[in-house]
């Protein structure tokens, strides 16, 4: 009997824990880890995904771009190599005995603008629209470049300021200064405001820079005016760049602005008019009328009204457009007759060469800018003014009057039919800027 109800009592035991209610929670909360669990790992997994698209997409993107930053400036190095073809083309070419309508048109080798891919436009016949879209596709290169040459020699070289040569420092300042003066006469509101402004001392102030001697062109120690620069200015030498004019004392944005498009610290050492544009021709001679340089400009442009000015020599390419203007009202000083002229080719050249790569936001844009100059040329220029200020100063000492013969292995004149040999390979780069 005993056996009995101590089974009952096992068998009623058992039932009950069955149902036991701590059993329950236990295995509840077991459940709730593993989902805890299993939710913490997804969310991880998400997350170390979500961190790799993310990296991946930065690398992608900036690789991207790198390879668009090499095409984009190996484009512009591509783009420039053809400019500087152009120019040696020209080169060449001008030293050819050619016909006089066609050496006219002998600046469109250098002067025409040049783009890859070639331009399509409205006008061209199928055929040739059908053979650039081909030879685009064909081309392995998929960048973008264009350039522009540009005529840097018929501005005003302002490092001519600090010439050896007295004449040309003289004329230098008397054409920076006309512009000044030419602004004065032509804008009211730049008048009321700098009438009585000393432009030359600023322009004495330029030439301070590069003088050797550490008295001013204006007097007194030129140290003085540059202080506030610091103890090695200024530094007696010509400017390097452009932008260096804007640290001397007195230059303010306004003037820079004024003369900027006028000069250059590449110049051929004389004025061509054949090239120079409308503000550097007006410098010349504030006698100079708006009038005879417009009728200057056509005519070099077109050869039924003369063609461009012609002269072998420095005195007969002034003399050839001096009597032109005055021809057309001009009345011009004596102090005329002392700036340097060349009827001869454009030497000098400014090249931007651009090259992209990419499109829309993620393209990129390379600029390339140098600056040719023929350095042999402007020497000889120079040499050959210092030559006849020697011999003018020689006649006075000796009392001797009239024109004297130049001396010989004097170098030849500006403008001078004799050519020397042209260097071998590409032309002279004196500046190269790469953005």
């Amino acid at each position: 009997m005993a056996q009995i109800l101590n089974s009952h009592k096992i068998q009623e035991i058992k039932s009950r824990l069955r149902y036991n209610p701590v059993g329950f929670h236990i295995k509840s909360k077991r459940n709730g880890v593993a989902l805890l669990l299993a939710v913490t790992s997804l969310l991880l997994m998400v997350f170390v995904a979500s961190e790799v698209a993310t990296d991946s997409t930065i690398e992608y993107v900036v690789n991207t771009h790198e390879i668009h930053r090499i095409k984009a400036y190996y484009a512009a190095r591509n783009s420039l190599d053809i400019a500087l073809l152009r120019v040696k083309v020209y080169q060449q070419a001008s030293r050819m005995n050619l016909p006089a309508g066609f050496a006219q048109q002998l600046n469109q080798v250098w002067n025409f603008p040049f783009a890859w891919p070639l331009p399509i436009t409205k006008d061209m016949m199928m055929g040739a629209k059908d053979d650039i879209e081909s030879v685009t596709k064909e081309a392995l290169f998929d960048g973008v470049y264009t350039h522009t040459i540009m005529d840097e020699g018929s501005k005003i070289d302002i490092n001519d300021l600090g010439s050896p040569s007295k004449t040309l420092r003289e004329v230098t300042q008397k054409q920076i200064l006309n512009i000044f003066e030419n602004k004065i006469a032509s804008d009211d509101k730049f008048k009321n405001k700098y009438q009585n402004f000393n432009f030359t001392e600023l322009i004495n102030r330029i030439g301070d820079w590069m003088s050797d001697k550490n008295t001013s062109y204006n007097g007194g120690d030129k140290r003085s005016a540059f202080i506030n620069l610091g103890e090695n200015f200024p530094p007696n030498r010509g400017f390097r760049t452009i932008d260096e004019i804007r640290l001397v004392p007195g230059m303010t944005e306004e003037f820079f602005s004024i003369i900027y498009p006028s000069i250059t610290i590449y110049g051929s050492k004389a004025i061509n008019p054949n090239t120079a544009s409308e503000l550097v021709l007006k410098s010349l001679d504030t006698g100079i009328t708006a009038e005879a340089i417009k009728e200057a400009i056509a005519r070099r442009e077109d050869s039924e009204k003369g063609g461009p000015f012609q002269g072998g020599s420095s005195d007969e390419c002034r003399n050839t457009f001096k009597a032109f203007i005055e021809g057309h009202g001009s009345r011009l000083s004596p102090e005329f007759d002392k700036i340097p002229f060349i009827c001869d080719k454009v030497t000098n050249f400014k090249i931007e060469a651009i090259g992209r790569s990419g499109n829309g936001k993620g393209s990129v844009q390379k600029k390339i800018t140098v600056y040719v100059m023929d350095l042999q040329k402007a020497g000889s220029t120079v040499k050959s003014l210092i030559d006849k200020e020697k011999q003018a100063q020689q006649a006075s000492q000796t009392g001797q009057t009239g024109q004297t013969q130049p001396p010989a292995n004097s170098g030849p004149r500006p403008g001078s039919t004799t050519q020397d040999p042209l260097p071998k390979g590409r032309p002279r780069i004196v500046y190269w800027s790469e953005q």
